[in-house]
C-alpha cells in the first residue's frame, strides 16, 4: 500500500552546490527505483545554525554548528520504505534525517 511521507534531512553545510545536488538527486532517483513518486522537494536553509553541535558519522568525526535543510514530499509503498531509509542511513554526507508519515495535507508547499 503506498503512502504519502516527508523527509527532512540535514547535509553538511560545505558541500559545493554540485555535490550537494548530487545527494538530493540520488534520494530522488532511488524513490523513483522503488517505484515510488517524488511529489515536491525544498532547500530550506543552506546554512542554518544548530543550537547544539552535530556529530559527522562515518570515519571523519567531525563536529558541526551549521547545516543544510533539505525537504522532500513522496509516496512509495510501505514495504519498500525500509529499502530508502537504508540508502539514507549509509549516505555519510547527511547529518540527520527523519522520515514522517504525511497521510493528510502537509501545511508547508513544496515546489517540484
Amino acid at each position: 500500500m503506498k503512502r504519502v511521507y516527508e523527509s527532512m534531512m540535514i547535509v553538511f553545510p560545505d558541500l559545493p552546490d554540485q555535490e550537494r545536488e548530487e545527494i538530493f538527486s540520488k534520494i530522488e532517483k532511488k524513490v523513483e527505483s522503488l517505484e515510488g513518486k517524488v511529489l515536491g522537494t525544498k532547500v530550506w536553509d543552506k546554512e542554518r545554525n544548530f543550537h547544539y553541535f552535530l556529530k559527522s558519522r562515518g570515519a571523519e568525526k567531525k563536529k558541526y554548528y551549521k547545516g543544510c535543510y533539505w525537504l522532500i514530499n513522496f509516496n512509495i509503498d510501505t514495504a519498500k520504505l525500509s529499502d530508502l531509509k537504508e540508502v539514507i542511513r549509509l549516505e555519510e554526507r547527511i547529518l540527520r534525517s527523519v522520515i514522517l508519515n504525511r497521510e493528510k495535507e502537509s501545511k508547508v508547499k513544496v515546489t517540484a
